[in-house]
């Protein structure tokens, strides 16, 4: 009887009986991760194209369309994200076997990354390609690495469909090493490019060198910040390709591009503002910096007038070199001799 009762016990611990979850911290873990940081550089980015169709509806349809492209690839690539996360922490939560292979969100990553980053690079090679005539070889060579790069993610791709599980995949993963190193050498040969050429484009006068000075510097923490995503995204697909921490790095990365690209288009008003020595906000209210008032006659309003006026005229000067539809370099005209009591501090 006792015999009876003692296989009928229920064990101590009923979750013994389950099948074992693998630790996720360096798969999906790192996938989450990725993710979270993703989202909040994709809400960064819908704000900046807001301020762009709000702050320059004057610029070119193709230049609109690419900002539109990108932001459409961006909201696609959150929601495979999100996909990738729910379904292999919700959806196959205690199921083992389903974490151990690919779905097609996580499979199209690597084009749809691919996609974006090439377009975004298109803006850049395009303005080099209209500063530095002299560097058009190299610009030549940068387009070139970007086809290949391409070309890599869309093997990538179509190999991890035709291969279905993570174990398979992580032999080919050499394929997203090497786009991203291709990625990495045509960021850098871009942004070399660009520095070069605003440094040609020095006219000796304050106002514009100082205003080249913070386009370089802005030059070099842009290409560094894509840079350092895309660098730790190809290490661990070399050293850890059995992990999914690349495309944690490459997940945030990809966002990068998108902001780099909405920041180098929403900077041009207040890098005229701040080559023309006046203060400009641009903080995400557009309030302006000068203030206002309700007398036109007062001096206040006519410094807010001169403002204006200084900015509409610097706005013209420096989308000559930051904006890719303007093929002329910075030079200084009648206007510029008007205006110069604002920035020695003359009277209005």
């Amino acid at each position: 009887m006792s015999t009876s009762t003692n296989a009928t016990e229920v064990p101590a611990d009923p979750l013994a009986l389950l099948p074992k979850v693998p630790a996720l911290d360096n798969t999906f873990g790192a996938v989450l991760l990725g993710t979270f940081i993703a989202l909040i550089l994709y809400g960064i980015t819908l704000h900046q194209s807001y301020r762009y169709f709000r702050m320059y509806p004057a610029d070119l349809p193709s230049l609109k369309w690419l900002v539109s492209f990108v932001v459409v690839l961006e909201t696609v690539t959150s929601a495979m994200s999100m996909h990738v996360c729910y379904h292999y922490l919700v959806s196959s939560y205690f199921n083992p076997p389903a974490l151990l292979r690919g779905m097609w969100s996580i499979d199209l990553f690597p084009v749809i990354s691919g996609i974006v980053m090439v377009s975004t690079q298109s803006f850049f090679v395009r303005r080099v390609y209209v500063l530095g005539r002299g560097y058009r070889i190299f610009v030549v060579f940068a387009v070139f690495l970007c086809f290949i790069e391409m070309g890599f993610f869309i093997a990538a791709t179509t190999e991890a469909f035709i291969i279905p599980t993570f174990e398979g995949f992580k032999h080919v993963t050499w394929l997203v090493s090497t786009g991203s190193t291709m990625a990495v050498t045509s960021d850098i040969i871009i942004t070399t490019m660009l520095i070069f050429a605003l440094r040609q484009s020095r006219t000796g006068v304050k106002r514009t060198d100082s205003m080249l000075d913070v386009m370089i510097m802005y030059s070099i923490n842009t290409g560094l910040l894509t840079g350092i995503f895309n660098l730790l995204s190809l290490l661990f697909a070399f050293i850890r390709p059995g992990d999914l921490i690349y495309i944690g790095f490459g997940i945030p990365g990809t966002k990068m591009y998108a902001n780099t690209l909405m920041a180098a288009l929403n900077s041009r008003r207040s890098l005229a503002a701040k080559g023309s020595g006046m203060v400009y906000d641009t903080s995400p209210f557009g309030v302006s910096g000068v203030p206002d008032s309700h007398e036109n006659g007062t001096p206040m309003a006519r410094i807010r007038r001169k403002a204006h006026h200084v900015d509409v005229e610097s706005a013209a000067q420096t989308d000559s070199i930051v904006d890719i539809t303007k093929p002329t370099l910075v030079g200084d005209s009648a206007e510029d001799v008007r205006t110069g009591d604002v920035e020695t501090g003359g009277r209005m």
